[in-house]
């Protein structure tokens, strides 16, 4: 194999900050191998693991996948001590990312960590892995916070202000982004739709084609299903209905009306209620230190099917 970059993603917000990556190395004359969406693999990575099983949410969901995520893993590992390959470039994803992360500075291979983890937030101490490594942050909060563990902390553009196109499929609409994993997006579609049922020009989206597919068949046609294109932006539409990530913080750069609402399996939720540092989940809320999207996190233990849809259609 000739000398290649090794590139993590494993959920669609990291294929997206992911794409432009993979184009450097190809552009430098690097082969792109790793792991990554539709996105990536369009700019020329050489995938080594099914995207698909890298996209978890929750403990719940790592537990039913640790044969294929260990299996994944050491796959990685494998190409990351191969000789030719020069360096790791690691896209959010901690689960995977920090142990293949120490593996690299292990083995004198230099790592640069693209949106890591929110260590404000939650597992504060993971900061002491990332000294002298190359860190690659969005807001100056988080520059701060990396340098102070001895990190190389540095600006990246978040995909968020990236020039996008205008939607029209969206223009008017009250959109709903129930995840942009399987497990998570199962979770939260009872809530989403019996949201959907009380409002006006509902459009579910979707972020890839298994998620497209899966809606569709679930709504059988009651709501029309978009498959979002990469830089497409959400201008134009009414209102949104996010889970916490990535979606909330787009919408909401765009001015529209945006509400964050999960369904959290249990033993997460337990999780998050003792350790979690932060008030709040979404960025526009921790940024701003109060709360601008309201956030109704949920666990699915205390969540009961809708009976029957809303008679009242609310227009935003």
């Amino acid at each position: 194999m000739p000398e290649f970059i090794l590139i993590i993603a494993g959920e669609d917000s990291g294929d997206i900050i992911g794409e432009e990556f993979v184009k450097t190395a190809v552009e430098q004359g690097f082969e792109a191998v790793g792991t990554g969406g539709a996105n990536m693999q369009r700019a020329g990575l050489k995938t080594v693991a099914n995207f698909e099983d890298m996209a978890v949410n929750g403990f719940f969901d790592v537990l039913k996948k640790l044969p294929k995520l260990f299996f994944i893993k050491r796959t990685l590992q494998k190409n990351l001590k191969d000789e030719n390959c020069k360096s790791l470039i690691c896209i959010d994803y901690p689960g995977m990312n920090l142990p293949l992360m120490k593996l690299a500075k292990k083995i004198n291979k230099p790592v640069f960590y693209i949106a890591p983890p929110q260590i404000w937030a939650w597992k504060k101490n993971r900061g002491k892995y990332f000294k002298n490594v190359y860190a690659g942050v969005f807001f100056q909060f988080e520059k701060d916070i990396y340098k102070g563990w001895g990190a190389k902390a540095f600006f990246v553009r978040h995909p968020c202000l990236s020039n996008s196109k205008v939607c029209d499929e969206f223009k008017d609409k009250v959109l709903f982004l129930p995840g942009s994993r399987l497990g998570q997006l199962k979770r939260n579609l009872s809530k989403y739709i019996s949201i959907a049922e009380s409002v006006e020009n509902a459009v579910f989206v979707a972020s890839r084609k298994e998620l497209f597919d899966f809606l569709n068949k679930k709504l059988c046609g009651k709501f029309p299903v978009v498959l979002r294109e990469r830089r497409t932006s959400f201008e134009g539409a009414k209102a949104a209905f996010c889970m916490p990530g990535t979606a909330v913080l787009e919408t909401f750069m765009a001015g529209i009306p945006t509400i964050a609402i999960a369904v959290i399996d249990p033993l997460t939720y337990i999780m998050g209620k003792l350790f979690l540092k932060t008030k709040y989940l979404t960025l526009p809320n921790i940024i701003s230190g109060k709360e601008v999207v309201p956030e109704h996190i949920t666990c699915s233990l205390f969540e009961r099917r809708p009976t029957k849809p809303s008679p009242a259609k609310r227009s935003f």
